[in-house]
């Protein structure tokens, strides 16, 4: 469904903001009603996980004029290898599934990606799929992202995820030289 065709203009007035621990509750929701909630999450486990990310200046939402929460993402700057970026959660709400959010989300979290100061020069995403949620791993392939390894029985016996990539580019942030000048300066 098109955000127009809830009563809101499409795309502009859904704002990407740093979730607040009042967006907690509306973010729980959001993933308990999907696939990742399903397959992954209780309420006990889902909370405190989003909860830290809140915490950390991990968690972004998309919000509609009302304040509601239409979705949201998780962004661990350093969750691969202790270097790379790794999309922990990407979830958007029943009913703005389709519309766009997704799409939205992801690319504010890759333009973080580009912007975080720290190594490595060139910046990579990562995420995992399960093998099982054949729609999000077509969505991520549609936003250029590839397999690059299945993991078997990662969360439990007989799960198959896989890790995918994108590689978004070099840093688009001033790169601090041995003097402490950046290399802007």
């Amino acid at each position: 469904m098109k955000d127009d065709e809830k009563g809101q203009a499409k795309g502009a007035e859904t704002v990407l903001i740093p979730a607040t621990r009042k967006d907690l509750g509306a973010c729980v929701d959001i993933l308990m009603d999907s696939i990742l909630g399903e397959e992954y999450f209780t309420r006990e486990i889902a909370e405190p996980i989003l909860a830290e990310g809140i915490g950390k200046k991990e968690v972004v939402v998309a919000k509609a004029p009302s304040g509601e929460v239409l979705g949201f993402y998780r962004l661990a700057p350093d969750g691969v290898f202790l270097v790379f970026a790794y999309l922990h959660l990407l979830a958007v709400k029943t009913g703005h599934r389709g519309s766009g959010i997704g799409s939205r989300l992801l690319r504010d979290a890759e333009r973080r990606i580009l912007e975080m100061p720290e190594y490595p020069e060139l910046k990579k995403s990562f995420l995992l799929v399960g093998k099982t949620n054949r729609r999000a791993k077509r969505f991520y392939e549609r936003e250029g992202y590839t397999k690059v390894s299945t993991l078997d029985n990662l969360f439990s016996e007989g799960d198959t995820e896989y890790l995918m990539a994108k590689e978004l580019g070099k840093n688009r942030a001033p790169r601090k030289r041995a003097s402490g000048r950046s290399d802007s300066a």
